[in-house]
């Protein structure tokens, strides 16, 4: 034991804190606490063991959660996990409830999984309706 290298454990520290580094992904906690969305860096290393597209589910809360919706971070990562576009349900949702029209999350995925740009079919939506109120 007295002829390992002090360089040897300086090595092995480096390695650790890389590899928890890469499990941790420490920046998207930061810019989610700093958003006010509330999630735990254990969360987020079992959501990486979990192969959920973290970033994906991250940036999602932070946009729900900017845009007064009150979206959790199992909903999301569910619909993450089963193939479904975080995105445009967040997207979508945020813009029809800015819109005044109501869209629940349930709603949200099932037209997600049909294969429609929320988005855009809320905006068709807001052009419709303000031809009525125009004419």
């Amino acid at each position: 034991m007295e002829n390992l290298h002090p360089l040897f454990f300086i090595g092995a520290v480096v390695v650790l804190l890389l590899m928890v580094l890469y499990f941790l992904p420490i920046g998207l906690w930061f810019a989610a606490t700093v958003s006010g969305v509330r999630i735990s860096l254990m969360e987020l290393l079992l959501m990486r063991l979990r192969k959920t597209p973290v970033k994906e589910v991250v940036e999602g809360l932070i946009v729900a959660t900017k845009g007064g919706l009150n979206l959790s971070r199992d909903e999301l990562e569910a619909l993450a996990l089963s193939g479904g576009d975080v995105k445009n349900v967040v997207n979508g949702m945020v813009a029809a409830k800015r819109a005044g029209f109501p869209l629940s999350f349930e709603n949200a995925v099932k037209a997600d999984a049909q294969g429609l740009n929320i988005l855009e079919s809320v905006q068709e939506k807001m052009r419709e309706t303000q031809k009525v109120q125009f004419e």
